[in-house]
């Protein structure tokens, strides 16, 4: 049996949003400084997102998922080491086929913040639990692997607006990139997105469609995100997918 791709890709956005969740934050100020008013500074980003897949009644995939990043300097808008970590499930079925996942990393990296741009790289491990019924396929069971991230983000307001980002993971040899280009504001940002995914169990997985992120839940940030899920894989139809996102900063150090 094919991994379904559709429930494999669910799991994959939550282990990179670990990698860029600090670039959507706003800047923050320092305490001690006599004009930010006794504001803190965040060293640390909470996040969680909920994905949904569907190409038919017997083909869909859903997902949920919740990590952190945290700076080690004490300030997550600064540049600096950081550690992360992300624990999630999700669930495919096409046809009498389906896919329980379960998964989580840690990760150590280092971040780039310049005056328009943030950059980060990361690498840990990798942990997935997959339970595929009917099983015996080469991506049903456990595997520990080692995983490495990228994330890029510009953060000029009221201008272009370019995102992106990915990670590669031996677990599975899982491969995944996701790009955004659009607009942003000093209050949102919208635009144009496309993500790809494969692992060494699927044919690829592409989306295309469109986000606007940067909505503000009190302290809470929320994105949104819907298109077209394309698949390559033989007996799947192509559908549509919905991604919610969310983060809030923290200081706990």
């Amino acid at each position: 049996m094919k991994k379904i791709s559709a429930g494999a890709l669910s799991r994959t956005i939550a282990a990179v949003m670990l990698a860029i969740a600090t670039a959507s934050i706003p800047a923050p100020v320092r305490a001690d400084d006599p004009a930010t008013d006794g504001h803190s500074v965040y060293d640390t980003v909470i996040y969680w997102g909920f994905d949904y897949s569907r190409a038919r009644s017997s083909q869909y995939g859903i997902g949920a998922d919740a990590g952190f990043v945290s700076a080690l300097n004490g300030d997550i808008s600064q540049t600096g080491w950081t550690v992360s970590g992300n624990i999630g499930g999700s669930r495919s079925v096409s046809g009498l086929s389906s896919t329980n996942s379960a998964y989580g990393s840690v990760l150590v990296g280092y971040q780039w913040h310049m005056p328009g741009y943030y950059i980060a790289l990361n690498a840990g491990i990798d942990a997935v639990n997959n339970n595929e019924k009917p099983g015996g396929s080469k991506t049903d069971g456990s595997k520990l692997g080692a995983i490495v991230q990228y994330g890029f983000e510009t953060k000029s307001v009221d201008a272009f607006y370019l995102q992106s980002y990915g990670s590669f993971s031996t677990a599975f040899t899982r491969l995944y990139g996701h790009a955004k280009v659009g607009y942003k504001t000093s209050d949102y940002k919208f635009g144009a997105e496309f993500t790809g995914y494969k692992d060494s169990g699927s044919a690829a997985t592409y989306r295309v469609g469109g986000f606007f992120g940067d909505i503000p839940l009190g302290p809470v940030t929320m994105g949104v995100s819907a298109g077209l899920q394309l698949e390559r894989g033989i007996g799947l139809s192509n559908g549509f997918y919905g991604l919610l996102e969310f983060s809030v900063p923290i200081s706990i150090h």
